[in-house]
């Protein structure tokens, strides 16, 4: 079976469609078409139904496509591996950077690559998105906070704890040196939280639920990355932020902690994140070192 054919059986299965397949892979139609024939006929199966709208796996498509996305993942790690043994250097590194990792950090580490003559490929993204790139081989390793275990299927290198801190610009009513704000204070002050379905909101909705609070409605729920800072300042409100970042000069100056009573629970770990018996380069290994050393640096956090 070729390879190539099962890696683009795999992007259509993905996709969802003929015409988002051939975009991505940019490739026409009927190559397309007679690659999803070609494994047809080896597999003397029906491996997808034509709907009103895209394509979608048969039963036997869908145990076709678990085992051909692993194969596709070690088919590239394989070329990845055999890339590097041949030219003898370190090739790309793909990174993804979680919101709110500090540039202290990722600086001098792109920097270490650059002047090494590795070539760098940063992605930034909240920890879901980056964790799927991971899984789909998208990315080498991807450096971000989570609570809990990793996810199947990702190995995973805790480097630090890195709990959420409530924050509020300076001259807030509840961003007052040693004052612990009541929660009932708190639950009607406007607050600015990740999405729903992340780790964040999960632990902004626990913390009120734990004090028999009702848990307040955001008044901004954002998963744009980087626009939570300046809407902080212009709407006055409260921001959750990475211990890491609050140390960073920027906002030091203009933004100040809030103290509940009692304090705020976060379990949030900064660490690395990687697909589980991938092919690790010696660029992404010296990149993974490199993060680890700038992060654990009492220097440098």
């Amino acid at each position: 079976m070729n390879l190539n054919d099962l890696h683009w059986a795999v992007v259509v299965g993905r996709e969802g469609s003929l015409s988002a397949a051939c975009v991505t892979l940019g490739i026409s139609p009927g190559t397309l078409s007679k690659a999803i024939a070609r494994i047809e006929r080896a597999t003397r199966v029906k491996l997808f139904e034509r709907m009103a709208r895209g394509m979608r796996p048969t039963a036997f498509g869908e145990a076709f496509l678990r085992r051909a996305a692993q194969m596709d993942l070690a088919a590239e790690d394989l070329f990845a591996e055999l890339r590097d043994l041949r030219q003898a250097h370190a090739g790309v590194v793909r990174v993804g950077v979680g919101n709110g990792l500090p540039d202290r950090w990722v600086r001098p580490v792109v920097q270490t690559l650059v002047t090494r003559g590795i070539a760098v490929e940063l992605s930034g993204g909240m920890t879901d998105s980056l964790k799927e790139a991971a899984l789909r081989g998208d990315l080498d390793f991807a450096v971000l906070g989570q609570t809990g275990a990793p996810s199947q299927g990702l190995s995973w290198r805790g480097l630090t704890e890195d709990p959420m801190q409530p924050m509020a610009p300076k001259g807030h009513a509840m961003a007052r040196p040693r004052r612990s704000v009541p929660w009932s204070e708190l639950s009607q002050a406007r607050w600015i939280v990740t999405g729903r379905t992340t780790a964040t909101f999960r632990e902004f909705e626990a913390n009120f639920a734990a004090r028999g609070i009702a848990v307040p409605v955001p008044s901004v729920l954002s998963s744009s990355s980087g626009r939570e800072f300046s809407l902080c300042l212009a709407l006055d409100a409260i921001l959750l932020m990475p211990r890491s970042a609050v140390r960073e000069p920027e906002v030091q100056a203009r933004l100040a902690m809030v103290s509940p009573v009692g304090g705020w629970s976060s379990k949030r770990e900064l660490g690395i994140i990687w697909r589980t018996g991938a092919y690790v380069g010696p660029g992404a290994s010296l990149a993974m070192e490199q993060f680890e050393k700038h992060i654990r640096s009492p220097a440098k956090g």
